[in-house]
């Protein structure tokens, strides 16, 4: 997965235009912009890619918790690499939810068990809402997106 521009010069970009409608390409034809900042993230993930990616996090949690020695393990709950911490919370139903965060970021099991507060609260009491299939519940995304603001702009302690 790439990287897609997303600012030149702190505006918003969106496929070649910037937020104000004017071509990226004419901008860097022009010697006046210069010098020019671009801001670069990863592409965003489609859904398809997000039920593969957990699809195959599946397998290894399940083996993680037939190879522990103590009986009944809980799993994978932590999997730490150089560049990223994966945490995983499981409910008490077998239901997983997952971050991928940077290995610095503080109170990532905090915020899965916020993230399940949500999902019982807006998702599981949606009559439209199918187990198994992508959360698609306004309600639900529109209360993750205020917490994931909360803790970005607050930190972690103030949910």
């Amino acid at each position: 997965m790439g990287h897609v521009l997303t600012a030149v010069n702190g505006i918003a970009v969106t496929g070649r235009e910037l937020e104000d409608g004017r071509d990226i390409l004419e901008i860097l034809e022009q010697p006046e912009s210069f010098p020019i900042t671009l801001k670069f993230n990863r592409a965003k993930m489609t859904t398809n890619e997000k039920i593969f990616l957990a699809s195959m996090f599946y397998p290894l949690f399940a083996i993680a918790s037939q190879l522990s020695p103590e009986p009944r393990s809980s799993g994978i709950e932590i999997l730490e690499a150089d560049t990223f911490r994966l945490y995983c919370f499981q409910t008490l139903t077998g239901i997983k939810f997952i971050i991928v965060a940077e290995p610095s970021q503080p109170g990532m099991e905090i915020l899965l068990k916020r993230v399940y507060d949500l999902y019982a609260d807006y998702a599981l009491k949606n009559p439209f809402y199918a187990l198994e299939m992508p959360i698609r519940c306004e309600l639900f995304e529109t209360n993750l997106q205020t917490l994931l603001e909360t803790v970005e702009k607050s930190g972690i302690s103030n949910v």
